[in-house]
This record gives C-alpha cells, structure tokens and sequence, in this order.
C-alpha cells in the first residue's frame, strides 16, 4: 500500500482524490493547503487527516503529490525528496526553469521517484497517435500539429489569473501540448513563436500562440492555440510518408474522432473515441505512478520531461520576445 499525502486542496485536487480513491494500492493519508477549509472539504472526500504543514505528516507517508501552483512547486518537491518520499507534481514542473532543475537534481541525489503529471499520455487518443508512429504507419515523420481553441478564464482557479502567480497559457496549459510533441513525434531543435495577449485587464497573461518547431528528427510541428475562442475545437495528428493520423473534437480538450489513412488503404478510416477530458486518464496516471512505486520501476514520464518541456515553453516565449529563431 502507497501511503499518499497530498498538497494543495484546489480545483485539480478533485481529480487526483478520485482517481487516487479507484486505485486499490493507495491510501491518502494528509491533506495540506493555506486554506483549512478547502483541505477539510477534500480531506472528508478520502477519509485523510488535515495537516498544517506537510512536515506533519513526511514520516506518516512514502509519496507526495504536489497541486499547488507552479511557482511553489519546487519547495514542496525538495522537501519531501530529502524526506526520502516519492514525488507526484502536476504540470507544469515549475514556474522557472532553476527550480526545474533543483528540482531534477534533487530527485538524482535523494533516489526517489518524480513524475510530472503530463496526463495526455494516459488519454485514449493520444496513445492511438503515439501508437500510430510507432508502428511505422507513419512511415517517416514529416509533419506534427497541434490546434485547440476555446474560452477559458476559470473564476475558480485564482492563481492563473494571480499577477504574482500566473503563468501564463505557453507554461501553463502548452505544457501539455509540448509533452505530447515529444512524446508522439520528437525532440524539437528550434522554434519561432508569437504570442500574444488579449485581456488588458490581466496583463502578462498571455492566451494565444501559434508556433512553428524544428524536430531534431527533420520533421515540423506547429501549434495554433487560444484561451480567448469564442469558439471551441481541436485537433491534432502527424502526417508521414506512409500515412496519416488525427484525433478530433468540439472543444478544448475533449476528443470524439480518430482518423487514419496510409498509402495502402483505399478509404480513409474513422474510429468513434469517447475521449473525454473526465477521471478516466486521471486513474490510469495514478494506477500507473503507485504501481512503479510499489514494483520499485523507474516511472517514464519524469522531471527531466517537466524540464524539457519548461525549456520549450521558455524559447517560445523569448522568440515572441526577441522576434528571431531560437534554437534549443
């Protein structure tokens, strides 16, 4: 049994507490936030225990899992590691790219367990793009995309809009999309980004970029993404020498469609996916973190792809900045 304290009691927190809770091999053991109240509501969803400070209850569990906002991710982290406790951190890894890397470091020198919650890798869809490439469907990879609109300004997520929170849709939110690119089609080697922002009232708070990857493999990626949509769809696929492949839907992150041709088939073929951004992901990535911690495996999606995935994050917003290619 992984016995589990969680801090940071706000919106995602929900999610985390009811995957932990279908996962038989995991206890929640404390619940930490600023906010006693939000603590005691998530605490009386798992049957936890409130504490006021998380080294209250380090010698109580064997993993850690931090929902807090970005920019105080790295001090819980490396508290915990250096208690010898296994680390969960919800994406982004950090707001800045050194807490990134103490955070990196940290997890090498304590040997624990860090996984960053990239939870598209746990969503039906983007397992049948990551599959689609790897069994050579694709053939030689030329082209990855990544298009998603809508309108999102959560009233209830107070720190994104936090002038001294937030961080902003390339960190936040693109995080996701950059893991994926990773994931399904490569390393990126350069990029060149425009962003921009739209709420003169948040400023700082940037909620639309489009953005063209170099990969290190030779192939391109592209993003075209919006918080300010007043409408809502995505897509994303690759496109190779040998076929081609896209996941579909009506809004931000929810996916209804997967596409696929190759160069053999006569037809192109729809498959209907119930890819809801819901729970389901949410338990596969908790199932599969606490079974890596109980087996004693190396988990696979790590800090260092937290890192990565920052420093993308970070190029692009200094190509925005500086009007030229920046290369990674």
């Amino acid at each position: 049994m992984v016995r589990i304290a969680i801090v940071g009691a706000g919106g995602i927190s929900h999610r985390h507490i009811e995957a932990l809770l279908r996962c038989d091999k995991a206890k929640i053991v404390g619940i930490i936030d600023i906010n006693r109240e939000n603590a005691q509501k998530r605490a009386a969803m798992c049957g936890a225990s409130v504490f006021d400070h998380l080294e209250d209850c380090l010698d109580l569990v064997d993993a850690v899992y931090v929902l807090t906002p970005p920019s105080t991710h790295c001090g819980i982290a490396v508290t915990a590691m250096n208690a010898g406790k296994h680390v969960f951190i919800e994406k982004p890894i950090s707001s800045t790219i050194e807490d990134a890397q103490t955070i990196c470091e940290t997890a090498i020198r304590c040997q624990v367990q860090c996984m960053v919650g990239f939870n598209m890798r746990f969503r039906v869809g983007y397992g049948k793009l990551h599959d689609f490439v790897q069994s050579g469907m694709a053939g030689t990879l030329t082209t990855y995309w990544c298009q998603r609109h809508g309108l999102r300004v959560d009233p209830n997520n107070k720190w994104s809009t936090d002038p001294l929170l937030m961080t902003g849709m390339t960190i936040e939110s693109l995080s996701h999309d950059i893991d994926a690119m990773r994931w399904i089609a490569g390393e990126a080697g350069m990029v060149t980004a425009f962003v921009q922002e739209s709420r003169p009232e948040l400023p700082g708070f940037d909620d639309n970029c489009n953005a063209i990857f170099r990969l290190n493999n030779g192939a391109t990626a592209n993003f075209q993404s919006s918080w300010s949509s007043h409408t809502g769809f995505n897509s994303r696929g690759v496109l190779g020498t040998l076929g081609t492949a896209y996941i579909s839907g009506p809004n931000l992150w929810n996916m209804d469609m997967f596409h696929w041709k190759t160069k053999d088939m006569p037809y192109e073929c729809m498959e209907r996916i119930d890819d809801i951004h819901d729970v389901r992901s949410f338990v596969e990535e908790g199932r599969y973190f606490v079974s890596c911690l109980e087996e004693g495996k190396p988990v696979s999606v790590t800090c260092e792809d937290g890192l990565k995935a920052l420093r993308v994050s970070y190029a692009m917003l200094e190509s925005n900045k500086t009007n030229t290619v920046v290369k990674l």
